[in-house]
């Protein structure tokens, strides 16, 4: 047991010099992938992604609150969760958990391969939800698949809400969405079987309040229906939603 603490310890070590090695060599870079020994893993720094320049405060503040997320959804949910071989206060080391369902997604895969995965997604988000977890944006590039086991990524993201039901439902509809947005042709397949995973994994009562969420809001479906002939996006993203949740 000693040893292989001591050689745990070494490994992490060399994970460690190999980091700060990178991130002299890439100072503006958030996230950096490296090898070591054949194995994949990413950097994840404390700094901004680019999309919302906060200052120097609030980027602190947004590390430690996923590092919090992270370790209290792994209480429950180890395996759904990044394994971090290193943490220092500036910077977090993960192993790689694989392509992201969006690559996947956009793969040569069969398409029922497809399909099974994200039944699994489905069901793993609903196992999360069922434990109290919430994601917060469970985007298609933010879940990882590989040799059987998803990871979900990017636990920074701040819940809005404070109806704890309310916020299972939006990461269910943000799930779907992130389909729809893709424009696949085999979408409305692809929207069905996470739907299908989540639900048959004690998810029901939650498939029930996302339909009564969109319910409540009318006049955003009104709205998004309207703007339907542009081809927007997003717009056309959660008009879809909608159309497949009625």
């Amino acid at each position: 047991m000693l040893i292989k603490k001591r050689g745990m310890m070494m490994e992490a070590e060399r994970i460690r010099r190999m980091a700060e090695q990178l991130i002299r060599e890439n100072p503006n870079r958030r996230i950096i992938d490296f090898t070591l020994e054949g194995q994949k893993y990413w950097i994840k720094r404390k700094l901004g992604n680019g999309r919302n320049q906060l200052v120097k405060y609030s980027v602190e503040k947004e590390f430690y609150y996923e590092i919090a997320r992270m370790t209290i959804a792994g209480e429950s949910h180890p395996e759904l969760l990044p394994n971090i071989q290193v943490l220092t206060p500036d910077y977090m080391v993960t192993l790689d958990g694989g392509p992201t369902l969006k690559n996947i997604l956009g793969s040569k895969r069969r398409e029922e391969e497809k399909k099974d995965i994200l039944g699994e997604t489905g069901a793993a988000l609903a196992a999360l939800h069922h434990d109290g977890v919430i994601h917060g944006r469970p985007a298609l590039r933010d879940i990882t698949y590989k040799d059987g086991k998803l990871t979900f990524l990017d636990w920074e993201n701040r819940l809005y809400s404070r109806n704890r039901e309310e916020q299972k439902a939006i990461d269910f509809l943000l799930l779907l969405q992130g389909i729809c947005r893709e424009n696949y042709r085999e979408e409305k397949g692809r929207v069905l079987a996470v739907a299908e995973g989540y639900r048959e994994n004690g998810g029901a009562a939650t498939v029930e309040e996302a339909r009564r969420f969109l319910k409540r809001h009318s006049l955003v479906g009104k709205m998004v229906h309207l703007l339907s002939p542009f081809q927007m996006k997003d717009i056309e993203s959660v008009r879809k939603l909608y159309d497949y949740l009625k």
